[in-house]
Formats: structure tokens, sequence, C-alpha cells
């Protein structure tokens, strides 16, 4: 039977569902970024999205949380630690078995999908649903967005609120240039990386392609490639209007300061409005 969730593997408390019969609207090639859960932990480190979405889900009574592009769990299981019903949604399989893993390890229940978010079929609907990690940037064309939007929309209960951020288009994010220096991380032997990027970007499309190289003290290198769509904030206005959910706020950063043309991001919160 199309679209239905089967159980792939089981941890403890946690079990990861897979939804079978279904097509990728996501490019798989584009999730090279993140073939290696542990290294994203490493990388990202403790979500900072957490205090803002709890002030949010604080004001509602019973609110459940639906996590979108949860990768390894990194908001998921500290929003279950804050006392919040989660679940988690991604496409690849690895992060969620480590998110699960991960959950299982502090004793906490939460499902976790394997699914699109442009075709999300779940057991349950939510009062909130939140996308971080600039994940919105991964859905590259207008009918992709458009599909995402429609997906949350159904799972979303009445007057549900969607939490998401995305890269703000200042002219210096989608500069093109030289390899610039991003960040240092260690693993869990204590080898040091310096991750560094180069990119360019499309301004028919409004998709910047991402080269990513990490260097070892060593001199062992390796290089991954992303593709991220930069959506402008009266475009991003329009396109929710037309999918009925009303603009709430749009914040430069979770600490919920004003957009500004300087900003480096954009935090979202808009919320489900009836079909017209």
């Amino acid at each position: 039977m199309k679209g239905r969730a089967t159980r792939i593997e089981e941890y403890g408390c946690c079990t990861v569902y897979k939804t079978s019969g279904r097509k990728w609207t996501i490019s798989i090639d584009n999730l090279e970024e993140y073939k290696t859960p542990e290294r994203y932990d490493l990388e990202y480190g403790q979500a900072h999205e957490v205090n803002l979405i709890c002030k949010w889900a604080s004001a509602t009574d019973d609110a459940s949380i639906l996590d979108l592009a949860c990768g390894s769990g990194r908001l998921t299981i500290p929003l279950a630690e804050a006392g919040f019903q989660t679940a988690g949604v991604d496409l690849h399989q690895g992060m969620l078995e480590l998110a699960s893993k991960k959950a299982d390890r502090l004793d906490l229940s939460i499902p976790w999908y394997q699914q699109d978010c442009t075709q999300l079929k779940l057991p349950a609907s939510y009062s909130f649903v939140t996308m971080v990690g600039n994940a919105f940037q991964h859905f590259l064309t207008n009918e992709s967005q458009t599909a995402l939007l429609q997906s949350v929309w159904k799972v979303l209960r009445e007057d549900g609120i969607f939490i998401f951020d995305a890269r703000f288009p200042s002219a210096y994010e989608l500069r093109a240039g030289e390899e610039e220096y991003e960040r240092t991380y260690h693993d869990y032997e204590g080898h040091s990386y310096d991750v560094y990027s180069k990119s360019t970007y499309d301004s028919i499309t409004q998709v910047q392609h991402n080269t990513i190289k990490r260097k070892q003290q060593s001199g062992k290198e390796e290089i991954t490639h992303i593709d991220l769509r930069y959506t402008y904030p009266q475009e991003l206005r329009r396109l929710l209007q037309i999918q009925n959910f009303r603009l709430l706020h749009i914040y430069a950063d979770w600490e919920e300061t004003p957009l500004h043309p300087q900003c480096r991001s954009m935090v979202v919160i808009c919320q489900k409005e009836k079909h017209i």
C-alpha cells in the first residue's frame, strides 16, 4: 500500500519508521554534506533555537511538536527533555538512527519517520512544526517550496504554528569569491579539522552552489558539495500568504532581533489559516 509507514529499526524505547512506496522530491545527491551523522553533531553542537521555540510552545496547552529535517535530533531531543511531545522527520536514515540511539540513552520515547517533508503521511497532527538549521533552503524550486508548505499545512492543527529559518540573502552572503575559512572542530579522537567553503550564486534560480573542504592537520582533505536556495523576505511573505499561512514575525536571529539589512539569518514564525 502506498504511503504506509513501516518499522525499519528499533533502539530500546525508540523506533524509526520509513514510509514505503513514495518517491522523494528532494535530491538525495544534495545530502552529501550530511553523510557522516556523528560529524554533524561535532560541527553544529547544541541547539540554540530551543529557547524561542519553548517560549511559543509553552503558551499552548498540550503542545505537540513535529521537527522536520530533524537530522540527529539536535533540536528534537532537547524539546522532548523540556517536556513536550515530539516527533522527528528526516530523509537521512543514518541521521535518524543516530537520533534514535541518542534518545534511547536518555530514556526518551520519540517516534522518528524517514519521509520527504513535501509528502508527509503521519499518524498524528501537531500544534507546532519546526524546521531549523536552514533546512528550508534545501527546497530548491518554487514547486518544492510550495509542496513543503502544503504538506506542513496539512499536518498542523487549527491555528498551528510553523517556525523555520533560512539564511538572509544579503549581498555579503551571496558574494562569490575565494575559498574562506569557516570554523574548526575536533573529532572524538582529538583530531582537528579546519572547514573552508567556496560558493557561486546563480541569480536566475536563486541557488547557491557550495563546495565544502575539511582539512585535517595531517594534510588529509575531504570535499563535499551542497546547493541552497535563497528566498527574499517579501517573496517569502507572499509565498506564505498564498499557502494560507499568516506571517507573525521575521526575526534576524533566535534572540528575536528585528530584521535588518546586515543580518545573516531569517527566523520565520507563521500561523496556519483556513483555506479561503
